[in-house]
Parts: structure tokens; C-alpha cells; sequence
């Protein structure tokens, strides 16, 4: 190996340079794009897309568990704190991780229902009910 040449190391030291500044430029000019605040929807990414899921939302809502219109059962999910608190992020890591909180707050303080022999959280449920609802309003 050779020695490392002054040229070199300028060379080095600016090829980093124009990088880390390209990069926190891009960080900047972030600050002032508009982000999408997730909905209701975003949470139905938790939901695994399955048809377990699916039979379980259609068997709640069939036996009046959960609400029939999408709306009335978004807000009554939102109403969980730990679901707000997902509402009001955009990170679909802290998302989920929230979600898996609420639905663990549920068996804690009780809140099961048992759905074709699965026993689940009652948020949980209301999650599968909702996204077996916006599944069939799109099909």
C-alpha cells in the first residue's frame, strides 16, 4: 500500500463534505413539506389481511358486536387513548406498537370478545369488523 497523499485526503475530505451537506439540505427542505396525517385507515394496516381476520370482522358485525357503518365504529375505537395516540402519528412502526398496547390495555382491564371461538380484544375486533367493512364498501 502506498502512503495517503495530501491530495488524497482533500479529495476524501471534500467528497464527504458535499455529502454531508447535500444531506442535511435534504433535511431541511423536509421541514416544510405538507405530511399527510394518517386516518382511521392507517390503523387497518395492523389488521392482518387474512381471511381469519376477514370472517371474524364479518361474524361481529353479523352478530350486532360492532356497528354496521364504518363511521360509528371508527369513533368508537378512536376513543381508546392509546388508539388517539396512534391516530396522531406518522411513524407505522409507532403505530403499530401502539395499537399492540391498546389491544394488551384491553385484555388487562378485561375487554375480550369471543368471536367463533377466537377470544380477542375488544379493539382488536372492532379492528377486524372495521376492516372487513371498508374491504366489502370497496368490492
Amino acid at each position: 500500500m502506498g502512503k495517503i497523499t495530501r491530495r488524497l485526503a482533500i479529495g476524501f475530505a471534500g467528497i464527504v463534505g458535499v455529502g454531508a451537506a447535500a444531506y442535511g439540505g435534504s433535511l431541511f427542505a423536509c421541514r416544510f413539506v405538507p405530511r399527510k396525517h394518517p386516518d382511521f385507515f392507517a390503523l387497518l394496516d395492523t389488521v392482518p389481511g387474512d381471511a381469519a381476520a376477514r370472517r371474524i370482522g364479518r361474524a361481529l358485525v353479523a352478530a350486532g358486536r360492532a356497528p354496521a357503518d364504518f363511521d360509528r365504529l371508527a369513533a368508537l375505537v378512536s376513543q381508546r387513548p392509546l388508539i388517539r395516540t396512534a391516530l396522531s402519528t406518522n411513524c407505522p412502526t409507532t403505530r403499530k406498537r401502539l395499537v399492540q398496547d391498546q389491544c394488551g390495555a384491553d385484555f388487562a382491564e378485561g375487554r375480550m370478545v369471543s368471536v367463533d371461538g377466537w377470544i380477542l380484544s375488544e379493539t382488536e375486533a372492532n379492528l377486524c369488523a372495521a376492516a372487513w367493512l371498508a374491504e366489502s364498501e370497496t368490492v
